[in-house]
C-alpha cells in the first residue's frame, strides 16, 4: 500500500508552514506608517501625513480622503472599486490600487525599530 505522505512531504508542508508564520509575525510588528504617497500614473503627485484633521483630495476620478490616522479611498469613477474596498489604510506597506484609473495610495514611514523593506 502506498503512503499518502512521505517524510519529504512533511519536512515540506512545516518549511512552508513556519514561512508562512514569519510572515505573519512581520505583518504584525509593521509599524502603524507616518505618512502616504499618491501616485497616478507611476509619478508620485502627492504625500500626505496621517496626522491631522480631515482632508479630502481627488485625482483622475479617484477621491482619497485621511481622517482619524489613516487613508482611504472614498469613492471611484472606476466600475469594480476594488480600490474603495481596500478599506482603511494605517500600517507601513499598506496600499490601495485602482488600475483603470492609474492612482495608487501607499503608506509609508513606519516604526523604525523595523525595516520597511527585507532584501537578500
Amino acid at each position: 500500500m502506498k503512503k499518502l505522505f512521505t517524510k519529504k512531504d512533511g519536512i515540506l508542508i512545516a518549511v512552508v508552514t513556519f514561512i508562512a508564520l514569519v510572515c505573519l509575525a512581520l505583518s504584525y510588528m509593521s509599524g502603524e506608517g507616518k505618512a502616504a504617497v499618491i501616485t497616478v500614473n507611476g509619478e508620485t503627485v502627492e504625500t500626505i501625513s496621517l496626522d491631522g484633521d480631515y482632508y479630502e483630495t481627488e485625482y483622475n476620478g479617484v477621491t482619497v480622503c485621511r481622517e482619524n490616522g489613516e487613508i482611504y479611498v472614498k469613492s471611484s469613477t472606476c466600475n469594480d472599486e476594488v480600490c474603495v474596498r481596500s478599506g482603511k489604510l494605517q500600517k507601513t506597506g499598506e496600499c490601495a490600487v485602482c488600475v483603470p484609473n492609474r492612482v495608487s495610495v501607499e503608506i509609508i514611514g513606519g516604526d523604525e525599530e523595523f525595516p520597511d523593506f527585507i532584501t537578500g
